[in-house]
């Protein structure tokens, strides 16, 4: 299509609105008149500011959380992605290990000191809030173990120094179970619970996740999951037997 009065196509024009430079310009002005040449440039500018305006406000209606609030909806909040450490092969590409290993003792620091196989009386003693003595005859059962196995429990925000990597909300109510089979601790299990002030617990999950992430799975096998509306980090000994495929669900699920 051409302009009538300006005697331009619309690919020229479309060209004239895009150029970023005033070099850009200088051929598609060639043999205008200084009066032509102004009113092209005017159009263009003017043509140029719609194109972005129309882009932002596509956009914006595209974007998932202007729909979520336009149709009432919470926006959605994207999982975290979990960032590994530099892995190193060998040199036929065959196997891998991590460049910087994590072994037991950085269990032990995430978990306060706690490792696996300990007693419940040793455990005691890292307790928040230890008891005058524990035993494992002195711990409830957890009954959805096919195997004898004991807890305890602590609430999350009185056990700071497990919950160091942890920088978003969880609900007031969460907590972490210790569970002991007779050969020991085998187990401890986050549990992530929202509440009024924290509806969605799961970035505080992913977070504390990410810590164990780099640990290697014989020294602690750790695995994220939701039940109910909980979400659980469980860090297991990998030498537990058939324990470390068993996991908790929420009361009704």
């Amino acid at each position: 299509m051409v302009s009538p009065h300006l005697g331009l196509s619309a690919n020229r024009i479309a060209v004239l609105a895009t150029a970023g430079t005033q070099q850009a310009w200088l051929p598609a002005f060639a043999g205008m008149t200084e009066k032509r040449a102004m009113i092209v440039r005017t159009f263009a500018t003017m043509l140029s500011y719609l194109t972005c305006l129309a882009a932002l406000l596509l956009c914006f209606t595209l974007h998932p959380a202007a729909a979520a609030v336009e149709s009432g909806r919470p926006p959605t909040i994207p999982k975290q992605i979990l960032v590994l450490p530099t892995l190193q092969w060998d040199a036929d590409g065959e196997r891998w290990r991590y460049a910087a290993e994590q072994g037991d003792i950085e269990v032990e620091r995430a978990l306060d000191g706690m490792d696996f196989g300990m007693s419940p009386a040793q455990v005691n003693k890292l307790l928040p809030h230890p008891a005058p003595s524990l035993s494992f005859d002195d711990l409830p059962p957890a009954p959805e173990f096919p195997e004898p196995v004991r807890y305890t429990w602590m609430h999350m925000m009185v056990a700071r120094d497990m919950m160091v990597p942890v920088k978003s909300c969880f609900g007031a109510a969460s907590y972490i179970v210790v569970l002991f089979r007779t050969s020991g601790l085998f187990r401890v299990s986050y549990r992530f619970l929202p509440d009024q002030n924290c509806p969605n617990p799961r970035p505080a999950a992913d977070e504390l996740y990410a810590r164990f992430v780099p640990i290697d799975s014989t020294i602690a096998f750790s695995v994220h999951y939701h039940t109910g509306f909980a979400e659980v980090v469980d860090i297991t000994d990998p030498h537990a037997g058939i324990l470390v495929s068993e996991r908790w669900l929420m009361p009704g699920q």
